[in-house]
This record gives C-alpha cells, structure tokens and sequence, in this order.
C-alpha cells in the first residue's frame, strides 16, 4: 500500500494528541494542542494543504514546506533509532536448498563452505528525492540493507508490514563504520534507482521539451523565409540586402539563444537526503560461499532474510543496484552486475568498476 503524505502526517499529529479530519485528497484540518502547536509555529486550529496551488486560508504542508521540516522537531531523538525482530526456528538444511536458484554468477562458481546462524544488524533507511525541472517531483524511497554484505533491497511501497513486525528496543548496535558504510551504499544505490523511477517524469520533460523546441524552429525558421523573400524581391539596394542578410544572422543567433534556454530549463536536477534509519538487530542464517573465478577465490556471506523471509540478493559492489546477471572480477573476485561490467565506452576493454573506482585503467575515460 501506498501512503500518501497527508496520511502520513495526519497519523503523526493524530499520535502527537492532534485531532485530524480529512477534507478531501489535498486538505486536512487538525486541532492542535498549545505544545504541538508552539513546536510546529502553526495555529492551533490549522488548515493544511498538500496540493502545489495553495488554497486561500490553507498551510502549505508539501515536502518543502516550513511544515514539513517543523515536523522533524517531534522527532529529534527518532532520526536514527534501533529496534530488533523477534528470533525464528530456521529449517537450515530447507533454505540452503534454495541457494543454487538464488545465486549464480556467468563468469565464476561457487561452493557452499558452511552455514551458521549470527547476530548482525540491517539498515532500513528513508531517502527523501527531489527532482526538480520546470515542473516537480518528489517522494520517498525506502531503503533496507544488510550492513554484513551491503546487500540491499529497494521498496515500491511503504513498508508497512515490515514496519509492524519489529520490536523497541536498543538490540545490537552495528558499529560506526559499518553504518556510515551501509548508508553510504543505500546512497549510492538510491541515487541510480531515483532517476529509473522517475523515468514517466523524464520522458515527460523530454517531450515538452522537443515540443517547445520544434515551436521555436518553426518560429524562427518563418521569419527567416519572410527575410530571405524580402531579398530576392527586386528594387532592393546593396545596402537594403545588407541589412537585410545582417537580420538573417540575428534571427539565427536569437534562435540558438532560446533553444539553449529551453534546455537550461527543462534541464533535470535530482536531490537525495537520508531522512532517518533504523539499525535493526537480528539473528539469521548466514551461507558462506567460497566464489572462484580462475586462480582467485573468495568467502562472501549470503544471507537469509528473516524479515522478508527469502534469500538477500547479491549485492553488485559498484552500484549497489543489481542489474541483470552477476559477474565476478578476475582481481578481487569483487561481485559486479552486467551493467557495471560492460566494456568501456572508449576503448572496448571490460573492467570492475569497484576495482578501478569506474574508471578504465587502459584509457582512464
């Protein structure tokens, strides 16, 4: 299910002793109580609007909005919080069977070491996006990680079920940089699924921009045939072509002008902020594979979710986006998806991105 944010807001005011009415889809009336009221420096009695026309007597309650950012006062001590869910019976010799389906690789193979059940921690965290362009867009991205291997898991909707299914409470804390690590990958990882996402937002900006720019042609394209008719009339002086094939120059500078600021204007600015976290503990199996790829070997710990019941994909340790099949490199047997091993655009050569920090150590484009 997806939740829109004046839901979500109305259930925060409502836990935060507000009483709240919806309206309609863009407007929500709320009673405050003086505390909440103070806190968020609205009245007590408030009219919001999350509609981007503002409505007479309304409070503007979008994702930019003075609202919005007052909302993360109720939450000073929640940006970043722990909670843990509750230990399972697990069927190891059951999952493990499922390991082959969940794990293949088109360069390399791998065997199964061994199998045991640890404490580690997962990230869930909220990214909020804002694509700007000559119109908006923007939401929020849910975001689970497994800080053990930076496997991560990108959500369509608002992890509702997830959310209920976890308990309060301090659990394992990961280290320091095993989170700034893990948020580090979310990021990386948000930042390639966003754009994927606002693909219909994109083509839209790109049709309207192809429009707007064939007006401009066809504009500017008349005006030159009115001049260049004017120049082949007869009775024209010298001096009357002149100026005449000067206008022709203008016409085509103002013409390159307008062209380049409809671009400047439809061009596509995308933002990413984490919003706030929740290191949850857990107890799970862990599957440690021994991956081959020629002479090069390694361990890496394929994970059994015990929140979404199911295997934890691979990570690709480039992108943190897996994209189609996985490969292995032949240096440090580093796991790449089939977008991040393509060959390089200049000189052909294939190459771990993660190795080589994406850039080709032949050419260095």
């Amino acid at each position: 299910m997806v939740r829109s944010l004046q839901d979500v807001i109305a259930d925060i005011l409502d836990y935060k002793g507000a009483d709240v009415e919806k309206i309609d889809e863009e407007t929500l009336n709320a009673l405050l109580p003086e505390g909440l009221s103070k806190t968020l420096d609205i009245p007590e009695y408030a009219s919001l609007c999350f509609s981007w026309e503002k409505k007479d007597g309304t409070i503007d309650a979008s994702y930019d909005s003075y609202l919005f950012a007052s909302i993360k006062e109720l939450f000073k001590e929640g940006g970043f919080t722990y909670a843990s869910i509750p230990s399972s019976n697990f069927n190891l010799e059951k999952i493990a069977k499922g390991i082959n389906e969940r794990i293949g690789f088109r360069n390399a193979t791998f065997r199964l070491e061994k199998t045991e059940i640890i404490g580690f921690s997962y990230l869930l965290v909220f990214f909020k996006y804002v694509a700007i362009s000559d119109e908006k867009n923007e939401g929020i991205l849910p975001f689970l990680l497994n800080c053990m291997n930076l496997s991560s898991i990108a959500f369509e909707d608002y992890p509702i079920e997830l959310l209920e299914n976890l308990e309060q409470g301090q659990g394992q804390e990961a280290s320091k940089d095993l989170l700034i690590n893990a948020i580090q990958s979310a990021h990386t990882s948000a930042a390639h699924i966003i754009p994927e996402r606002l693909k219909d937002f994109k083509n839209s900006l790109e049709r309207r921009l192809n429009r707007d720019i064939k007006r401009i042609y066809e504009y500017y394209e008349n005006l030159k045939i009115e001049v260049e008719k004017a120049i082949e009339r007869k009775g024209s002086t010298e001096e009357d072509v002149e100026k005449l094939r000067n206008k022709l120059d203008i016409i085509e500078s103002d013409k390159r002008l307008k062209i380049q600021d409809l671009i400047a204007q439809y061009s596509l600015s995308i933002h990413i902020e984490p919003l706030a976290a929740i290191n949850i503990s857990v107890s799970a199996p862990i599957f440690w594979i021994n991956i081959k790829r020629r002479l090069s070997e390694r361990l890496f710990p394929s994970s059994y979710n015990p929140i979404l019941k199911q295997f934890d994909p691979l990570p690709c340790e480039f992108c943190f986006n897996p994209y189609d099949s996985y490969y292995v490199c032949d240096d440090n047997c580093h796991i790449i998806c089939g977008r991040c091993f393509k060959p390089c655009p200049s000189c052909g050569k294939q190459y771990c991105r993660a190795c080589h920090k994406g850039i080709c150590p032949k050419c260095s484009n």
